[in-house]
């Protein structure tokens, strides 16, 4: 019986491109979905329907993007870290037989990537990571697995340059790694430097928090931060959008300094109710580390401030935030810094704010990071 590569051949010359996910999550939608949409591959993701992340939302899939369901056996070891074994992924791979198969991450926590891998160059199908391009945070043998994963690939989609030269600089071939960067949806993306309700002369500093709580977000930071502008007499108030098991933690810190009448807490929000937070914010702070959500404001024009990478493991959308272009850094573990750069950040927003949007349109979109992730793909499937 032919696989489905041999008959995809008898109907055009398209690669068959198959990517094993996790799940459908609800920030990869549009991107996913331009992707299906392309003429120049047959895509298809392999994926699960239950996430490993507490509290993700996943979305609904509508032609044309293809899925094939397996089933997700997901050991939670903390609400951030867990242990996945994708049941029904091996044998999609034996039947589909792809010319290029992406998997994600060389992730010692996706079990089931590895058997894959290996199956994968049996069948002579093309392996290609999806890939934060990270050694950080696994300790020798992770490193290590890591490393021996990259190097035998056919190729790398690495989320940054900062992450491709790492690879490049341990040992991996410079011409398997492609640069896809990292994006949101496209409802994310509607806000123009126009569209911010900032008033001219209103000296209030808004600062806007969204994400989850945990321990390691260090919210206690924001907190600190907002009781020493208090004591300066700085006119501002901060929003904190999320919830997670610091809340309470958090509520109780805010009050105990005093800060209820310049610190709002409002819980999770989504879509039009999110952007009305975004569309009049001044300032992002991610008081640890910056991931998607830094481009979640920049996308709106909002510049970010996060702490300089030093004892963490920024994930690579840290690239995106450029000193006195972007964003700002303040000193690691240090509410002081962070206060002095709220305040020193306020009067450059709007310059800020323009920066923002123009790094986020030319390289953090859905489209754009479809034509890099297209582009990779074929350069694999070509070599």
């Amino acid at each position: 019986m032919p696989n489905q590569k041999e008959l995809n051949s008898e109907v055009d010359i398209r690669p068959v491109v198959v990517l094993q996910y996790l799940t459908l999550i609800h920030y990869r939608e549009s991107v996913f979905n331009r992707i299906a949409s392309d003429p120049r591959i047959d895509f298809t993701i392999c994926c699960g329907k239950k996430s490993p992340y507490q509290k993700m939302r996943n979305f609904e899939p509508q032609p044309p993007l293809k899925i094939k369901w397996v089933k997700n056996f997901v050991v939670n070891i903390t609400q951030m870290h867990f242990i996945v074994w994708q049941w029904g992924a091996i044998i999609n791979l034996v039947r589909t037989r792809p010319n290029v198969l992406i998997l994600l991450g060389a992730d010692p926590h996706i079990l089931s990537s590895f058997p894959l891998f290996f199956i994968a160059k049996i069948l002579r199908v093309k392996v290609c990571w999806w890939s934060h391009a990270t050694l950080a945070g696994q300790g020798f043998l992770g490193r290590w697995l890591r490393l021996f994963f990259y190097k035998h690939a056919d190729g790398i989609l690495a989320y940054d340059e900062v992450g491709r030269l790492r690879l490049e600089k341990a040992g991996v071939e410079p011409s398997t790694m492609t640069t896809i960067w990292n994006c949101l949806n496209d409802a994310d993306y509607n806000l123009s430097a126009n569209d911010r309700q900032v008033t001219e002369n209103d000296c209030t500093i808004r600062v806007l928090y969204i994400g989850r709580l945990y321990r390691d977000k260090k919210m206690r930071l924001l907190i600190e931060a907002a009781a020493i502008l208090k004591d300066r007499g700085v006119t501002f108030v901060v929003d904190i959008v999320g919830d997670g098991p610091e809340l309470t933690a958090t509520k109780e810190k805010s009050i105990a300094l005093d800060l209820n009448d310049v610190i709002r807490f409002h819980g999770a929000k989504y879509d039009d109710e999110l952007t009305q937070f975004l569309s009049k914010a001044d300032i992002g702070v991610i008081p640890s580390w910056a991931g998607l959500s830094a481009i979640q404001y920049m996308a709106s024009g909002i510049p970010v401030i996060t702490e300089e990478n030093r004892g963490i493991n920024h994930p690579p959308e840290v690239s995106a935030i450029i000193e006195d272009e972007t964003g700002a850094f303040f000193d690691f573990e240090s509410a002081e810094s962070l206060a002095n750069t709220i305040e020193a950040t306020y009067p450059k927003v709007k310059n800020l704010s323009n920066s923002c949007l123009k790094l986020v349109r030319e390289q953090f979109t859905p489209e754009a990071v479809k034509e890099a992730i297209i582009l990779g793909v074929l350069k694999v499937n070509a070599s």
